[in-house]
């Protein structure tokens, strides 16, 4: 299988998906530390939330990212493994 920006794109949708799945059910099994700290807890970043009210309707604008480590290992490994497919 070739590797397309189509199959990129979905890699790295799965990959946070799923990455931040396990982060927030492995996280509970692991103890309190650095460890716990470095792959588990996420950092936010994005463009804040922001509404234009037009009377009867009201648009509201924003994008926010949280990503862990591990979501980062999981999407390198599946863009990996979609171009060893």
């Amino acid at each position: 299988m070739k590797r397309t920006p189509g199959m990129i794109l979905l890699a790295v949708l799965a990959g946070g998906v799923f990455g931040s799945v396990l982060s927030y059910f492995l996280k509970s099994l692991f103890p309190s530390g650095p460890v716990r700290q470095f792959f588990f807890d996420h950092v936010d970043f994005g463009i804040p939330a922001s509404a234009i009210k037009l009377g009867f309707i009201t648009l509201t604008f924003g994008l926010n990212f949280a990503i862990t480590s591990f979501t980062v290992l999981l999407i390198a490994l599946l863009v990996f493994l979609v171009g060893r497919l």
